[in-house]
C-alpha cells in the first residue's frame, strides 16, 4: 500500500517537472488578467456606489446587474487562480501523502501501529501490577486477619475467667455473709470443697469470634486451638491462684466469724433476759435498772455488729483488691503481647518487587449513547466554556449557532433566553 501511494507522489511530481517551464507565464497572466478584471469592476463599483446617495428604480436595477457582472468576473477570476494553484496542491498532497506514513495519529502509520503495540504492552504490565498489588493486600489482609483471630480467642479466653473468677469470690463471699451458727459447719465445708478448677473450652465453644470469609475453616480452627492452648494453662492457673487465695482469707477468719456470732447470741440471750426481768420487775427501780441493761445490751450488741461488718468489709476489700490486680496483670501481659504481634506483623509484611511499569496513565471517554453528550457539554461549560470570553465562545460554539439559524429561518423555532436576541437581515434580491 505504502509503496503505491509512494509511486502517485513519483507520478504526481514529474507532472510538476513537466509543466515547470510553462508555469512561470501562466502565474504572470493569470495576476495580469485578473488584476485588470478586478480594477475595471472596483471602478464601475465605486461609480454605483457614488451615485447610490439618492436611490431610484433604475439605479437599483443597475446595481442589480453589476453585482451579477461582479459574481461572474469573481468565477473568472477563480478559474484562472485553479489551473495555477492546482500544481501546487498537486505537490503538497503528495508531500501530505509522504509525512503521513510517520504520522503517530494516522492509523495506516507504522509509528502508529508500533505506538500502539507499545501501549497495549505498557497496559498489560500495568494491570499485571495491580494483580500483583491486590495480590500481595489479600495476602497480608489474610496474615492480618490470622493474627486478629488468635488475639480475639486470647481476649475471650481472659473475659472468661475475669468473670468467673469475679462470680467465684461472690459467691463465697455470699455465703460467708449469710452464715449462721447453725449453718457454719456446712458452710465452711462448701467454701473448702469449693472447686477451683474452670474449663474454659467449655464456655469459649459458647463464645467462639466470627471467622473471616477469606481465612479457611480449617485453618481458623487451628488458629483458635493454638491460641486456647497458648493461654490455658496461665489463666487456668490464675483462676485456680485467685479463687484458692479467697477461700484461704475466708477460712482464716472462719473461728472469728462464729466467735462474733457466738458473742452476738449471748448478748441477744442477755437482752432477753433483761427484758424477761424487767417485765417482772415489780417496782420502778427495778424496771428501769432492767430497761438500762436492756439498752446496754442491745448498744454492746450493735458495737459487735459493727465491729463484725468493719472486719468483714476490710476482708472484702482485700479480696477484690487481689482479684482486681490479677486482672490488671492479665491486662496488661495482653498488650504486651498484642504489641508484640503488631510488631511481627509489620516485619512479615513483605513489599512487592516488582519493577515498576515506565508509562503515562491516561483515559479517554467512550460514549455509549447520544445522551451522554448532554452531560459531555455540561462538565465542558461548568470546567471551560463559562471562562471564555463572547468571542472564544462564537469561535467555538459557531457551529451552533448556524444550527438555531437555520432553524428559525427554516421552520420559525427560536431559542428562548434573554440573552439571545434575533436580528433581521434583509437581502435584496
Amino acid at each position: 500500500m505504502a509503496e503505491n501511494q509512494i509511486q502517485v507522489i513519483t507520478k504526481q511530481a514529474a507532472e510538476v517537472t513537466k509543466n515547470v517551464s510553462t508555469i512561470r507565464g501562466d502565474i504572470v497572466n493569470a495576476i495580469n488578467e485578473n488584476n485588470n478584471s478586478l480594477q475595471n469592476c472596483i471602478a464601475a463599483g465605486e461609480d454605483l456606489l457614488a451615485q447610490s446617495e439618492t436611490m431610484t428604480d433604475e439605479l437599483d436595477a443597475q446595481i442589480a446587474s453589476f453585482i451579477k457582472k461582479a459574481s461572474a468576473t469573481k468565477k473568472a477570476m477563480n478559474e484562472r487562480r485553479k489551473g495555477v494553484t492546482q500544481v501546487f496542491d498537486l505537490v503538497k498532497s503528495g508531500f501530505t501523502k509522504m509525512e503521513g506514513f510517520l504520522d503517530s495519529k494516522s492509523e495506516e502509520s507504522i509509528v502508529y501501529k508500533l505506538q500502539k503495540k507499545r501501549d497495549e504492552y505498557a497496559a498489560h504490565k500495568i494491570e499485571l501490577q495491580r494483580k500483583e498489588e491486590e495480590e500481595r493486600k489479600r495476602k497480608a489482609r489474610i496474615e492480618a486477619e490470622k493474627i486478629q483471630l488468635h488475639d480475639d480467642v486470647i481476649s475471650i479466653c481472659n473475659q472468661i475467667v475475669n468473670e468467673k473468677t469475679s462470680e467465684a469470690l461472690d459467691r463465697l463471699s455470699e455465703k460467708f455473709r449469710l452464715m449462721t451458727l447453725d449453718n457454719a459447719e456446712v458452710v465452711k465445708k462448701e467454701i473448702y470443697e469449693f472447686s477451683t478448677e474452670i474449663k474454659i473450652g467449655t464456655y469459649l465453644s459458647e463464645r467462639k469470634p466470627s471467622v473471616p470469609q477469606e481465612l479457611d475453616s480449617e485453618e481458623a480452627r487451628k488458629i483458635m486451638n493454638a491460641a486456647y492452648h497458648e493461654v490455658n494453662d496461665q489463666l487456668t492457673k490464675s483462676y485456680a491462684d485467685s479463687v484458692s487465695s479467697a477461700k484461704q482469707d475466708i477460712l482464716d477468719t472462719f473461728d472469728s466469724k462464729i466467735a462474733e456470732l457466738q458473742e452476738q447470741k449471748r448478748l441477744e440471750e442477755e437482752r432477753k433476759e433483761a427484758e424477761r426481768k424487767a417485765k417482772e420487775a415489780k417496782d420502778a427501780a427495778e424496771k428501769k435498772a432492767a430497761e438500762e441493761a436492756a439498752k446496754k445490751a442491745e448498744e454492746e450488741k450493735k458495737k459487735r455488729e459493727e465491729e463484725l461488718k468493719a472486719a468483714e468489709k476490710v476482708a472484702e476489700e482485700e479480696r477484690q483488691k487481689k482479684a482486681e490486680e490479677e486482672k490488671k496483670k492479665r491486662e496488661e501481659e495482653e498488650k504486651l503481647r498484642k504489641a508484640n504481634a503488631q510488631t511481627q506483623n509489620l516485619f512479615d509484611q513483605t513489599p512487592s518487587v516488582s519493577a515498576p511499569v515506565k508509562a503515562k496513565v491516561s483515559h479517554h471517554i467512550e460514549i455509549d449513547a447520544p445522551e451522554g453528550f448532554l452531560a459531555i457539554i455540561q462538565m465542558w461549560w461548568t470546567h471551560e466554556g463559562s471562562n471564555m470570553t463572547l468571542e472564544e465562545l462564537n469561535k467555538k460554539l459557531g457551529f451552533m449557532v448556524k444550527t438555531c439559524e437555520k432553524l428559525k429561518n427554516k421552520d420559525d423555532v427560536s431559542v428562548i433566553d434573554q440573552n439571545v436576541r434575533y436580528v433581521e437581515d434583509i437581502v435584496a434580491k
